[in-house]
């Protein structure tokens, strides 16, 4: 880039942080981002429209969302949407809608919509080769798929190919060998009853690794075993899916290639060109959730050439590699690897057959001096040698040559292993060093006491678990309010509340914290001659949002983001409870200090409350306990209510103070009609209400506490308002035989009314 030139910003509107497809599309953009010299911002949302609902710990998922906002604000010259992952609940209609948003170019992944450039996997080639295999080697006659929505383009190309395939090998292809899933790993109604149906498959492709994880749970459940009773095949070649047990064989759709492609068109389109779609190879990788036939001559002559294709094997074995920085010792572990392999096919096409000893070690030492085990699938690695070592044999006839090769097979396991026993220890070290790291983190983030800036300073520090060497801290000027299925509009300002750049975090101060959103990715504390690699989350707790973390992607960020979300959220939101109650704490001191200077004593004030014209919380104990031993000298039961209003921040966030006046007024009135002459009502606290009255009822309070929630029933129905007042109520029958204090009563009431406000949670959840 010459000096003095702007340079050109990519944002990646990603489903979530810690999703395999993200991380490896991300690291194949940040890859070619950093050889071409272009700034990377990443905007890790989730899945459009998912409804969580019954999932209590993911029902607040839809905040993450949010960020896809900020997108159409800030200077970013060009898009890359994971649209595949980002819109997999939604149809493309919906998509399309979202998309057209954006006013900068947009290069869509992994998904095809109309009007928009995208770069998306050859579904069709990967596929008829996992196919072919599963019919010419293993001998499968009856094959099966679990397949994804139609409105999915890639799911409904792979279902096609599927049964193209079945056709012209003769193979049962009517609709009974295909169930529709949901594309994720929750899919147990589905798989199960699709194993219902048809028990005589020999093998199932899934449409996605995700699935077939799932169909590998429910095949658990059955105590039948992939790799042995049934063959199962996926697709996209997750981390995930390479560690399953037994590791999944899957169809490769390198992620990657998809991101650095992306990237190139997005910068061929600012450039004036016009480009055109692209589709990227995919090919079948072979695992051991394939069954193997064990017969003689399985492995032909071909097979040598096949399992000698150096870059496929390089690739499978070391695809961790893909985003590592020391690009120089892996091309000396790649060409150490290609020499092994040429090792190898000469023993064959030479027809030295391991003459001589210990040939094949000096290759397998300077790998292991490498450090290749830090890199490798050490799995995948065994399975290559050991089916290359198949071939070998099919080869070798003559006895003695066999041995030779079988020991120099034998001793590379051996140091193999031994390497990998050694590098698992050095990261079980590195782990416990990690884990420390995270909990020096987790205590030193709630450290403020105070609800001031200079808090959110705090809350920057020790990042460097995560690598992290910038750090920006935006905050709204209010948390908002942000329900489900509501649209969402990033603010025109934030606030920059604190700031880390290298060493140094620093509070922001207040004059210079306000920043347009359109800034906020050039603020004045970023190096914009310096090319950036940043990724953009949501803090946010339940319904508030808080603010905006912007920080280096690095990749620890991969692993625990959604960690970091989640404490920095937690700080902010104490941050902004401290700062009220520092508020509160003034307010009270002020009213102190001007009861003080009036000479105006407590004892005088009014019992009544000057809002709801009931009893205050003073006024309301001293006749509650004049009832109460009334009621024990005349020996008649009482009830004793304890009541809270549902919603009361809500509606004066959303409606303002006034409205949420009214709702306390009309919980006052409606609590002092109920209960009338029979005995004393009274607001407590801020929304809490209190009553007492004489009840001769058996039922423990709850034909009064039908009368009352009757009561808002008719007001809200009435009423022009656009909310309901609710309240949320618990009661409690007091005999004149029971020697309960009127605390005692009170607290088994508000006990009463938690159980009924989790019973109401449940219900609107529903």
């Amino acid at each position: 880039m010459e000096k003095g030139q702007k340079r050109i910003t990519i944002g990646v509107l990603a489903g979530g942080i810690l999703d395999d497809f993200t991380k490896v599309v991300s690291r194949g953009v940040l890859s070619a981002a950093k050889r071409l010299g272009v700034n990377v911002v990443v905007l890790p949302g989730k899945y459009l429209d998912r409804d969580l609902s019954d999932n209590r710990e993911l029902r607040y998922e839809y905040q993450y969302n949010t960020i896809f906002s900020y997108a159409e604000k800030e200077k970013i010259d060009a898009l890359l949407v994971l649209a595949g992952s980002i819109g997999y609940c939604v149809s493309t209609e919906r998509m399309k809608k979202m998309l057209t948003r954006y006013k900068v170019p947009c290069v869509l992944i992994a998904s095809q919509v109309d009007g928009f450039v995208d770069v998306s996997y050859d579904n069709c080639a990967g596929v008829r080769q996992a196919l072919e295999y599963l019919i010419k080697r293993v001998g499968c006659k009856k094959i099966g798929m679990i397949g994804g929505n139609s409105t999915n383009l890639d799911a409904e190309e792979r279902k096609q190919t599927f049964f193209e395939v079945l056709r012209e090998y003769g193979l049962p292809h009517d609709e009974n060998v295909f169930v529709e899933g949901t594309l994720t790993r929750k899919n147990r109604e589905i798989v199960s009853g699709f194993l219902e149906r048809e028990p005589d498959l020999d093998a199932i492709f899934c449409v996605n690794d995700d699935t077939a994880l799932g169909l590998y749970e429910e095949l658990k459940r059955r105590g039948i075993q992939p790799g042995k009773d049934i063959s199962v095949i996926g697709f996209d070649d997750v981390v995930a899916a390479a560690r399953a047990n037994p590791p999944i064989a899957s169809v490769r759709a390198d992620g990657a290639v998809l991101g650095e492609k992306a990237l190139r068109m997005a910068l061929a389109m600012l450039g004036g060109e016009k480009i055109e779609s692209k589709k990227v190879p995919t090919r079948f990788i072979l695992r051991d959730s394939v069954c193997q036939r064990e017969e003689e001559g399985i492995f032909q002559a071909d097979g040598a050439r096949e399992f000698f294709a150096l870059d496929n094997i390089f690739r499978d074995i070391f695809w961790r590699s893909e985003d590592r920085d020391d690009v120089g010792r892996m091309e000396q572990i790649k060409e150490t690897m290609y020499a092994l392999g040429g090792y190898l096919e000469r023993q064959i096409s030479e027809k030295k057959f391991f003459a001589e000893e210990n040939g094949m070690q000096v290759y397998i030492d300077r790998l292991l001096n490498l450090g290749t085990m830090a890199d490798a699938d050490v799995e995948n690695m065994l399975g290559i040698m050991k089916r290359i070592e198949t071939v070998l044999k099919a080869w070798i006839r003559d006895g003695e040559h066999l041995y030779a090769m079988e020991k120099e097979f034998s001793l590379a396991y051996w140091k193999i292993i031994r390497a990998m026993d050694y590098e698992n220890g050095r990261q079980r070290e590195e782990q416990q060093t990690y884990n420390y790291s995270m909990k020096l983190f987790v205590r030193d983030m709630l450290e403020f006491e105070n609800g001031n800036d200079q808090s959110y300073s705090l809350i920057l520090n020790n990042l460097e678990w995560l690598h992290i060497e910038h750090a920006f801290l935006y905050a709204f000027g209010e948390p908002q309010i942000h329900l489900f299925r509501e649209e969402f509009e990033a603010p025109d300002h934030l606030y920059l509340k604190a700031a880390k750049c290298g060493n140094d975090v620093f509070a922001v101060p207040f004059t210079e914290q306000k920043t347009a959103v359109e800034d906020m990715l050039c603020n004045p504390y970023i190096q914009t001659d310096k090319k950036y690699s940043f990724v953009q989350i949501p803090l946010f707790y339940n319904e508030s949002l808080y603010g905006v973390l912007l920080c280096d992607l690095t990749n620890e960020i991969f692993e625990n983001g959604e960690f970091l979300v989640n404490q920095m959220s937690s700080a902010m939101r104490i941050i902004k409870l401290l700062k009220v109650n520092e508020t509160i704490q003034q307010q009270l001191e002020e009213s102190f200090e001007a009861m003080r200077e009036n000479n105006v004593v407590l004892d005088t004030l009014s019992k009544s409350d000057g809002l709801t014209m009931t009893l205050n919380r003073r006024g309301f104990y001293q006749e509650a306990e004049k009832m109460l031993t009334e009621a024990r000298e005349s020996r008649k039961p009482l009830l004793v209510l304890y009541a809270d209003m549902n919603n009361l921040k809500i509606i004066n966030d959303r409606y303002g103070h006034e409205n949420g006046d009214f709702s306390l007024k009309m919980i006052g009135r409606l609590l002092a009609e109920q209960i009338g002459e029979k005995g004393v009502a009274g607001r407590i606290g801020g929304d809490e209400f209190a009553g007492m009255l004489y009840y001769d009822e058996p039922d423990g309070g709850k034909s009064f506490l039908r009368a009352l929630r009757q009561a808002f029933e008719r007001e809200n129905k009435n009423s022009d308002k656009p909310y309901n007042v609710t309240v949320s109520a618990g009661a409690v029958r007091i005999d004149p035989e029971e020697e309960m204090t009127l605390e005692e009563a009170l607290a088994k009431a508000d006990q009463k009314l938690y159980i009924a406000k989790q019973h109401r949670k449940k219900e609107v959840a529903k």
